[in-house]
């Protein structure tokens, strides 16, 4: 993970995500240089799928089917690009904000990496705060993709109902299925500066668009209360091992030529990463953050809008509101102070226990977490490692 948010703020957090979806949303719409770079994206990702299905037609499909588009496609990958960033930009411009104070964010985390993909499957609508949302966090974390690529997560962007057809032996079945839309966005100016990045930021201000605060990244449909069978798990393992190898053959390659994609610049410590080993983080921190949220383990507030903010808003017609989350202060007297007058030098998360509850009147089970809370002074690090990662299953 990153270095902690300093001197973070309620308000400059608002003011920062109100100004980053702007920006962003804009910066989706119009900028030519956004295309050529989310093409390459789209092409790369639509490789992926074409080495591991051999067929053009069904990779095609895994694509865009799995971001919840339906055929027929657009016939080109121009018009394919045009048609995902325009939709991402209105999604983003009409999402609800959300912004996580340091702490919720560190219990978010905490939270997210106790879910398996058994615990995504109890996904419904139901779990959902807003139809749409964006949830801005206080500083990037780290997180090493199923590619191995490092990334700085800066946001995630949800959207619900959408539709999705699950996969059966590579392939997309008749059927569709309810599913919610998610888009992660990286930090522009967060410590992750691989050379490729390096170039495309320089392009960028070249054109006279220089980057957003936020840069999309990836986008993915998950459908909601849907449990995949043996089959299809097995494919999707297949398909992550394929993109494993893919991303190590890059990287070598790039390397092989002089170019750095490993680049980490700021504090960081090499190993502190997320490893987002089945590519579900970004589903996993949503479903965590919904969940906690339900719970009243989380406490939302409305941040204040000042009139620049409004008039700032209705000229980009967004909405102005912003959503604080915080963690709910624990009844335990010095829970997040020092303990018994030791001089602590970090914080973590305790007593925090994830469990599947059945429901009768709804007939199905619901993730619950019970009695998380931080410990240790304010200001102080958060101790990762096994502390976090051993929360119970």
């Amino acid at each position: 993970m990153a270095g902690k948010a300093r001197n973070w703020s309620a308000a400059g957090a608002a003011r920062f995500a109100r100004e980053a979806r702007i920006a962003t949303a804009g910066y989706l719409r119009a900028a030519p240089v956004a295309r050529r770079w989310h093409r390459s994206k789209l092409l790369n990702a639509y490789g992926l799928h074409l080495q591991h299905t051999g067929s053009p037609e069904e990779a095609l499909g895994l694509l865009l089917g799995g971001i919840g588009y339906r055929p027929p496609y657009p016939p080109g990958w121009d018009e394919i690009t045009e048609m995902v960033l325009a939709d991402e930009a209105s999604d983003l411009a009409a999402a609800s904000l959300y912004i996580l104070t340091p702490q919720m964010c560190d219990v978010t985390v905490a939270a997210a990496q106790t879910l398996t993909p058994e615990d995504i499957a109890l996904l419904t609508e139901d779990d959902l705060p807003s139809p749409a949302g964006l949830v801005v966090l206080p500083q990037p974390l780290l997180v090493s993709a199923v590619t191995g690529d490092l990334g700085d997560d800066r946001a995630y962007r949800w959207r619900s109902p959408a539709r999705i057809q699950p996969l059966s032996g590579g392939r997309h079945l008749r059927r569709t299925v309810p599913a919610v839309r998610m888009s992660l966005y990286h930090d522009a100016h967060g410590p992750v500066r691989p050379d490729t990045f390096l170039a495309y930021e320089s392009a960028a201000r070249t054109a006279g668009t220089p980057l957003p605060p936020l840069i999309l990244d990836a986008m993915r449909a998950v459908p909601l209360g849907y449990h995949a069978t043996e089959e299809q798990e097995e494919d999707l393992k297949r398909f992550t091992g394929a993109a494993r190898r893919s991303g190590e053959a890059t990287r070598e390659l790039y390397a092989s030529e002089g170019i750095d994609e490993n680049r980490v610049t700021g504090e960081y410590v090499p190993g502190s990463q997320i490893d987002d080993a089945d590519d579900l983080f970004m589903a996993k921190f949503l479903f965590a953050f919904w969940r906690l949220c339900e719970q009243r383990i989380a406490v939302t507030e409305a941040a204040a809008i000042p009139h620049s903010a409004r008039v700032l808003a209705a000229r980009a017609g967004v909405p102005a509101d912003v959503r604080v989350i915080r963690l709910r202060r624990p009844a335990q007297p010095g829970a997040d102070g020092p303990a018994g007058g030791r001089d602590w030098q970090h914080r973590w998360v305790v007593r925090m226990h994830k469990v599947r509850q059945w429901y009768p009147s709804e007939q199905r089970h619901k993730v619950l977490y019970r009695g998380p809370y931080i410990k240790g002074p304010e200001g102080k690090p958060m101790l990762g490692g096994e502390t976090v990662r051993g929360l119970i299953r």
